[in-house]
């Protein structure tokens, strides 16, 4: 049952780095958290916020011409495979930018002390 709490996860997580920027977008990090907090205890969604923010994809989908992916993405298994997808390949990418990250600044620095003249 945990699996199926991974796309609502995966949308608040989007959700919460969107309306840093965008601030119409922070009344649906309540409604995620919501159904998040409902699927992790084995309940529907109360909110049903996959279902409203599948539509809103899919529909955003077809209105920027590209009906074929508003249609795949429109069908529920798929929305979540896609998010979940998504979210796996997101966090492998960004452990490795962590990694080369460190590697760039703690490991092997491109400017020391005598290359510098700090």
């Amino acid at each position: 049952m945990v699996i199926f709490c991974i796309p609502c996860l995966v949308l608040v997580a989007y959700f919460l780095l969107a309306s840093i920027f965008i601030p119409r977008y922070r009344t649906y990090i309540k409604q995620g958290w919501r159904c998040f907090a409902d699927k992790l205890r084995g309940k529907e969604c109360s909110v049903s916020f996959d279902n409203k923010m599948r539509l809103v994809v899919s529909e955003w989908f077809v209105n920027h011409g590209m009906p074929s992916a508003g249609k795949f993405l429109y069908k529920k298994k798929n929305f979540d495979w896609t998010l979940i997808t998504v979210g796996i390949l997101t966090t492998v990418l960004t452990v490795y930018l962590m990694f080369v990250a460190y590697q760039f600044w703690f490991v092997e620095p491109p400017c020391t002390e005598q290359t510098c003249g700090i």
